[in-house]
């Protein structure tokens, strides 16, 4: 699961990057049942991000987010430290204008809807997404980016170092450009090529290990307004043309009724990929996603997969989580 900046309504980052994020900490605990399976539980605990930017004056800044999750599977628990911790963020980033940023270090990939920090109401990463690619995809590199009232943008380059210096190479380059036509909605396209054998690609992502040199391509929206949430998006990846679509909608009751210190939001969702590995899947999912006084946040939701080359299988799963600034 792949979080971030934390989101009053969604519970993600802001769609956009910022220079003006305060510190946030975000804790949960999450527990689910896969219907049919030898071990069917899943328990996710604890879950910690930590993160926020420091202004240094100039227009310099740095940015953090230190993330540790940790999951029991299978019927054991993942106690492997360096597989359940990751540094999301840890970059300095120089401003001359909105329009006008540069950031280096280890940034993020802006790849689909959860890589930019769009909105998602699902307690895990979109299926559809995850599927294909890395999630809270971030490399070492350096970025461009920028914003105005109308546009988005970030043109970054990637590096995998290695030792000795002289075995480093470029990883991969990656484009990301979006329109705001109207208040609350946003339509983008990005775009990622480089290499499968390093980086997160290598290791998180088996479906395209086998790959010297992939893309992916993604186009997405959102519209957030005071009472919805809908987005959605639309992927490709690699030579074989493997493809992924999702789609949720969200209603929030509670601001509808006028209740300003309370989110609740049913929603929907699908989610499909196809020709993965040969396989096929579609996924539905209905949930409630609330975020109540004092930072605390319960989710809970229902899903159906029927994949092509597994058995069907149900699954449910709650949150509870607390959220807040400093």
């Amino acid at each position: 699961m792949a979080w971030g900046r934390i989101d009053a309504r969604t519970g993600r980052q802001p769609r956009f990057d910022s220079l003006a994020v305060p510190g946030y900490l975000m804790t949960e605990v999450n527990y689910g049942h896969r219907h049919g399976l030898e071990h069917p539980t899943v328990t996710d605990f604890p879950h910690i991000i930590i993160g926020g930017t420091v202004q240094l004056g100039r227009g310099w800044s740095v940015a953090v987010e230190l993330e540790y999750e940790r999951f029991r599977m299978d019927g054991q628990w993942a106690n492997n430290f360096r597989n359940n911790y990751t540094t999301n963020k840890l970059y300095i980033n120089k401003q001359w204008s909105e329009a006008v940023n540069i950031k280096a270090s280890i940034i993020d990939v802006p790849v689909g809807t959860t890589n930019s920090g769009g909105p998602a109401l699902t307690i895990y990463d979109p299926l559809d997404e995850s599927t294909l690619m890395p999630m809270t995809w971030h490399e070492g590199g350096v970025a461009f980016w920028g914003q105005t009232k109308l546009f988005h943008y970030q043109a970054g380059g990637y590096i995998y170092t290695a030792s000795p210096l002289k075995d480093s190479r470029l990883l991969g380059l990656t484009l990301r450009g979006g329109i705001t036509p109207a208040e609350g909605l946003d339509l983008s396209l990005s775009y990622f090529y480089g290499s499968s054998k390093e980086g997160m690609v290598q290791r998180f992502n088996p479906n395209l290990v086998t790959f010297r040199h992939l893309y992916h391509a993604a186009f997405d929206f959102a519209y957030q307004s005071d009472y919805w949430t809908i987005d959605g998006q639309y992927l490709m990846s690699d030579t074989r043309r493997n493809k992924a679509v999702g789609l949720e909608a969200g209603y929030d009751v509670a601001e509808a009724m006028g209740l300003k210190a309370y989110s609740i939001i049913p929603f929907a969702r699908y989610d499909g990929y196809f020709h993965v590995e040969g396989a096929s899947c579609n996924k539905w999912t209905l949930g409630l996603n609330t975020s109540l006084p004092l930072g605390f946040t319960i989710k809970a939701e229902a899903g159906w997969e029927n994949p092509s080359n597994a058995d069907h299988m149900m699954s449910t799963d709650i949150s509870i989580g607390w959220q807040g600034e400093f």
